[in-house]
């Protein structure tokens, strides 16, 4: 992996933001696609489809092989008031590795 897209992609996976790895089985070659990046052709198609589903995987595009490696930012819960529901909730929440923010306008 080009030590440059390694260091992208960290950076939008630091800033919970998504991404996609997209590599040239062909050459071998990487880049990294940010959402809201424009891709022309039947390769963003691919790029804009792998951003709704989150699904990794091969597609031919433009005559080449291209693997989509999805990153996208894992979901959290937010959870509006802190009652009784919520103290149960949490730490379940926690424990199936969701983070959790508990908002509670008193």
């Amino acid at each position: 992996m080009d030590p440059y897209a390694l260091k992208m992609l960290n950076a939008e996976r630091r800033a919970r933001r998504a991404a996609i790895l997209v590599t040239d089985v062909g050459d071998g070659r990487d880049r990294v696609v940010r959402e809201g990046d424009n891709v022309a052709g039947d390769l963003g198609v691919a790029i804009a489809k792998a951003f709704r589903s989150g699904i990794s995987g091969s597609v031919e595009a433009e005559g080449r092989t291209f693997f989509l490696n999805a990153h996208l930012p894992r979901p959290r819960l937010v959870v509006i008031g802190a009652v009784h529901i919520s103290q149960a909730l949490a730490p379940m929440a926690r424990i199936a590795g969701y983070p959790v923010e508990i908002i509670d306008p008193r």
